[in-house]
């Protein structure tokens, strides 16, 4: 695991409300801030996690062929389903950064492609090469930004590349530490008010950790750190939101913790930095999981989850790593759907999709644990 300490019990956030189906664009709503204690969740300590939205009318057009669909199709052909496009990258893909610059990549079998990739401009820079790339949804063309985990001669540029692309939130999905082998550089200060400084003079930037909390009494598995950049030019607080229990290539034993830590961004004007060690996986799943729900939320049909995986790929190749992974996409909406907004969406379990869904927990679960 990452190095990081552990929050005080009493520093625990209040819940953080859920998405409600609206756009995370700029235009649609007044940025919010993540961290922001209410003196409501103070006097009511055990109060659950707010209530669910009712979602708009369009997303409900769509949403429920995509339940009724998934409930069918069932967990045994949606691997096989995957499987199918398990290697699938765009046509005409070109990789030249990618291969000119080995010594930043963190696997040599994980490309970068040159279309979309992050393009650093800052000063100081040897080279504007870094393993990330832009990924947009139906809102924002550049709602996220999917890179691999810092290596120690890539941390300058990480956070070269958060200031230029003005990024407000960084969303971690691993350890630093996994199964005994490095998947990402400790990139950030360990103690409170510990700084660390990259790159040379007078481009130098500092990274200061200010506070660090979890993010909800209810996810204690997401630490949230409050960090302070300064540069020659100016100084930006991010917040950084790490998720330390979801492994490598698996699955997180939670359903609606990626609802809440998606949830957490939003308001977020400027992309959102996700990444965890290759930055394809983990990354590709939540970032996938966004996608939908944007997708979704302005009436766009969802049905061929297949052409949405091919979709995501040809902004991020091989997002989304594994059948696992994918499972997990759709065990998150259902649980979404079907149990956070159960009001709406309840019609849907009729006595035959009851036992349909019962039937997809319990095969997902055991697909999942097989590994």
């Amino acid at each position: 695991m990452c190095l990081t300490k552990k929050a005080k019990k009493d520093a625990a956030m209040s819940p953080i409300v859920p998405m409600s189906g609206r756009s995370n664009g700029p235009a649609e709503e007044k940025k919010k801030p993540v961290l922001k204690a209410s003196e409501a969740s103070a006097k009511k300590a055990k109060t659950p996690v707010v209530a669910a939205q009712k979602p708009p009318a369009k997303a409900m057009i769509v949403v429920k062929p995509w339940v009724q669909r998934t409930l069918d199709t069932g967990v045994e052909k949606l691997i096989e389903e995957f499987r199918a496009l398990a290697k699938w990258t765009p046509e005409g893909m070109t990789v030249e950064a990618f291969n000119a610059n080995k010594d930043k990549n963190r696997y040599q079998d994980v490309p970068c492609q040159d279309k979309g990739r992050i393009v650093l401009q800052f000063p100081g820079l040897s080279c504007d090469y870094i393993h990330a790339n832009y990924l947009g949804t139906a809102h924002n063309p550049k709602k996220f930004i999917c890179a691999q985990g810092p290596l120690e001669n890539t941390q300058y540029s990480f956070w070269a590349m958060a200031i230029q692309e003005k990024v407000e939130c960084i969303i971690m999905l691993c350890n630093c530490i996994e199964m005994g082998k490095f998947k990402c550089h400790q990139y950030w200060p360990l103690e409170k008010n510990q700084k660390l400084s990259f790159g040379e003079a007078p481009n130098q930037i500092h990274v200061t950790k200010i506070d660090e909390k979890k993010m909800s009494p209810e996810e204690q598995c997401i630490n949230v750190t409050s960090l302070k950049l300064e540069w020659a030019d100016g100084s930006k607080t991010i917040q950084h939101l790490q998720w330390e229990n979801w492994p490598d290539r698996g699955v997180p034993q939670t359903n609606l913790t990626a609802i809440n830590l998606l949830s957490a961004t939003r308001g977020n004007q400027f992309p959102i930095l996700v990444h965890c060690s290759a930055g394809i996986g983990r990354t590709g799943t939540i970032v996938a999981i966004a996608y939908v729900q944007d997708k979704m939320v302005a009436g766009e049909d969802c049905m061929a989850m297949n052409e949405l995986l091919k979709e995501l790929r040809s902004h991020r190749p091989w997002s989304i790593q594994n059948e696992f992974q994918y499972l997990y996409l759709h065990r998150v909406l259902l649980a979404y759907f079907l149990e956070r907004h159960k009001s709406s969406y309840g019609e849907l379990l009729s006595p035959d999709n009851e036992k349909k869904y019962k039937q997809w927990v319990e095969d997902y679960a055991k697909a999942t644990n097989a590994k």
